[in-house]
């Protein structure tokens, strides 16, 4: 027998070969599907775990023994290539939502590699499992697999919005897919908002819902508005991304500059090792010693700088040379019905409701049809159950099941299905309890199915069905922002300007300063757009305004009751909180939430307040103070740093009426300057003030029948702002040398004319 030769130039075999290969590496390895998020490799992996039973309820199993199964059944590639995307599906620093729960070495930031997959064990998460919610009810498309022995999923049914949420890279041929990771919360109302109403447009998303990506490692968006706004649109762009670092001040005016937060992807170690680098070739000088102190609490890298270097400077140096600044490129290709297409943000999100409203549709049937079926059961039973004398006897006068069958078909009017199930009925369903509890099913079915017909019938309500399970989605697995975002206009502002707090919730942006003011003031800063400030109230909020907040000044809305405390720059290591009833708190900037519109700094007891807030680093001493004129110090570091939601613990044993006026961090100064509510002051030396413990009484300090207000350390003359009772606010130089000495026991003097409501220095 001859073969036919068939003659082809070879630049078109070349060429259809290459396409066809080009092809297989985009659908068949590199591009994820519009629907579901996910590549083949990866919904293999999450198929074949929840089919051999990885529940999040269920026992870890060797990771050797999922990638076994993924080999023998769905993905005919090396272990080392389906073992590799298994460890990164279950690293938090790499996955926004992990998909897999890892027990084991799974890798670190560091760069540290996996340990073999027969030591690791793996199952999936609770988050995943709602991937595979309903694949059983028909909701999706199988295919064979390569050897054509089982069926494997075509996409899986994914309530949850693993595409956008999670994001994906990956390199094909000719083509590359680079979408970054997002906040559930922020993308479900985003999804909800559009589902709702399908002419919303990118910049109302933007605006409204999806503020920019949010990367598993933090740190900070740099990117204008406008240009988060173009990517959403086109689908490509760069998101400019910093860590967080902040500045810590030290014994003797030493600083630490401190890493808390990486640009994702970084890897730490290979980052520390480049700037040992740069301090070795001398390209960034005054660094006298670089270590990483992170632990499984979080990343902390500390660089000490020398007296003589400025920690500022070397900060922009870092962030010059080093990845402590990074781009991450966005080029959001998918397949759409197996052709790979650029989609922007609010394509992305239709194509993934467009999948869920496909879902419900086709759940929504095979529950139609199992209850119509199970109906129809249910009818034939009841209608056996009141003939049962003719039912039993048909069936003892009957030679086989099959003419038993055909008899009750023929006599009582049945189908073939429910002649079946009355025979396969067990004796004891014939009571009269087991009858009402067939009608009430099948009342219940008839609702059902009334139901399932409607949802099928009516748009609207496939919409609510959605709704509804994006809201349950949330309230499950919601969480806030890891990663800030600082709406840039422009360039990067470095212009600088004096912000006034008022205490009513306004704010100003000036030039210069006036040295009155109609209004009440709690704070001055000098800031920029790019730094940003927070503000604390009496109930233990904290408000952060950045960007175009900022550079657009709008009201801060208060709550009935509640008024502003202190205003801060986010530039010193730990905060110190009182309240009325005494309670005091030191918080680490580490643990404040910038990406929220506020957060609480910490749980108050009923009738309780905030009345003090400070800044302060790890070492020198606390004054917490009342308003009868105890005061009492003791050393910071006798005060544990504790959580945002945390009361705190007592700080000073107040008497009968008495409550705290306030709290100071005293470090290197000399004096105190307390102030009284009618204008009289007194200074005095620290020295007097004896060290004691933490929750004591404190001393006494004679204010006659006055109220004490505010205490205030010092070395040298400085800029305060007094509020008036009956008035606005005004500005005055406080000079030492006016103020005479005094002991605890000696009479304040009259320094100012009036009541003074509040005090504070100008920092």
């Amino acid at each position: 027998m001859s073969e036919e030769i068939i003659k082809v130039p070879i630049e078109e075999e070349a060429k259809q070969s290459y396409l066809d290969y080009a092809m297989s590496v985009i659908i068949g390895r590199a591009i994820p599907d519009v629907r579901d998020g996910l590549k083949p490799v990866h919904r293999r992996i999450l198929y074949g775990m929840y089919e051999i039973g990885l529940l999040p309820n269920k026992p870890y199993k060797k990771s050797a023994r999922v990638v076994g199964h993924i080999l023998s059944f769905y993905h005919p590639h090396g272990d080392q290539a389906v073992y590799d995307t298994l460890v990164r599906m279950a690293q938090p620093f790499t996955m926004r939502y992990p998909l897999i729960d890892g027990q084991g070495n799974f890798g670190s930031i560091d760069g540290d590699p996996p340990a073999a997959l027969r030591y690791t064990e793996a199952r999936l998460t609770p988050i995943a499992v709602e991937m595979l919610e309903d694949i059983e009810k028909d909701t999706v498309d199988w295919s064979p697999n390569f050897d054509g022995t089982v069926l494997e999923p075509k996409v899986l049914p994914s309530k949850f919005p693993n595409l956008i949420c999670n994001g994906t890279s990956g390199i094909a041929v000719g083509l590359a897919t680079s979408i970054p990771p997002h906040n559930l919360k922020e993308v479900v109302s985003a999804l909800i908002a559009l589902a709702k109403n399908p002419e919303i447009t990118v910049e109302e998303l933007v605006e409204k819902y999806i503020k920019a990506p949010d990367f598993p490692t933090g740190g900070i968006i740099e990117n204008s508005k406008k240009e988060i706004i173009e990517i959403y649109k086109k689908g490509k762009g760069t998101i400019h991304i910093k860590a967080k670092i902040h500045i810590e001040k030290q014994m003797a005016g030493k600083e630490y500059i401190v890493i808390t937060e990486l640009p994702y992807q970084v890897n730490k170690a290979e980052l520390i090792k480049r700037i040992a680098n740069l301090v070795r070739d001398k390209k960034i000088k005054n660094i006298t010693d670089l270590r990483d102190e992170s632990d499984k609490e979080g990343i902390r890298i500390v660089i000490e700088v020398s007296r003589f270097g400025s920690a500022k400077q070397i900060v922009d140096q870092l962030l010059k040379h080093t990845q402590l600044r990074k781009s991450f490129p966005v080029n959001m290709v998918v397949l759409v019905d197996g052709e790979p297409k650029l989609l922007g943000l609010k394509d992305l999100l239709i194509h993934f409701i467009k999948h869920r409203l496909d879902v419900i549709t086709r759940r929504t049937k095979y529950f139609l049809q199992k209850s119509q079926k199970r109906h129809h059961i249910i009818e034939g039973l009841i209608k056996a159950v009141e003939n049962i004398d003719k039912v039993v006897e048909i069936v003892k006068s009957s030679t086989d099941v099959k003419e038993a069958k055909k008899r009750l078909m023929e006599n009582l009017e049945l189908t073939e299905q429910q002649a079946q199930a009355i025979l396969d009925l067990r004796l004891y369903r014939l009571t009269s309890m087991e009858i009402s509890s067939l009608k009430k099913e099948k009342e219940e079915l008839v609702k059902k199915i009334e139901e399932y017909k409607n949802i099928l019938k009516h748009h609207k309500r496939k919409i609510d069905v959605f709704i509804d399970e994006m809201e349950s989605l949330v309230k499950k697995y919601g969480d806030e922002r890891k990663t800030f975002v600082e709406y840039i206009q422009g360039e990067f502002i470095k212009s600088t300007f004096q912000v006034v707090i008022f205490a009513d919730g306004n704010y100003e942006i000036l030039e210069t300063l006036p040295e009155k003011f109609e209004k009440h003031v709690i704070g001055i800063l000098k800031v920029s757009a790019k730094e940003g400030f927070f503000v604390i109230t009496n109930k233990g909020k904290t408000y952060w305004i950045t960007g175009d907040k900022l550079l657009k000044p709008e009201k801060i809305k208060l709550k009935e009751g509640e008024h502003l405390i202190g205003v801060f720059k986010r530039e010193f290591q730990r905060l110190l909180i009182a309240t009325a009833k005494g309670y005091i708190k030191k918080l680490s900037m580490e643990d404040f939430n910038y990406s929220r519109k506020w957060f609480p700094v910490i749980k108050l007891t009923e009738g309780d307040e905030v009345v003090g807030v400070c800044e302060s680093q790890d070492w020198g001493e606390i004054l917490i103070y009342t308003q009868k004129g105890k005061i009492l110090r003791f050393p910071t570091n006798k005060l544990a740093s504790v959580g945002p939601t945390a009361k705190g613990s007592i700080g000073i044993k107040l008497e009968e009426k008495d409550r705290v006026a306030g709290i100071s961090a005293i470090n290197e100064e000399e004096y105190i300057i307390v102030f009284t509510e009618k204008g009289k002051v007194k200074k005095i030396q620290k020295e007097i003030i004896p060290i004691r413990g933490k929750g004591t009484k404190g001393v006494k300090i004679n204010l006659g029948r006055d109220k004490l207000i505010k205490l205030i350390p010092t070395s040298e003359d400085f800029k305060a702002v007094i509020n008036w009772k009956n008035n606005g606010a005004q500005i005055k130089t406080i000079k030492l040398e006016e103020l005479p000495l005094q002991k605890l026991e000696s009479s304040p003097k009259t320094f100012l004319e009036g009541e003074i409501s509040n005090i504070f220095k100008i920092l």
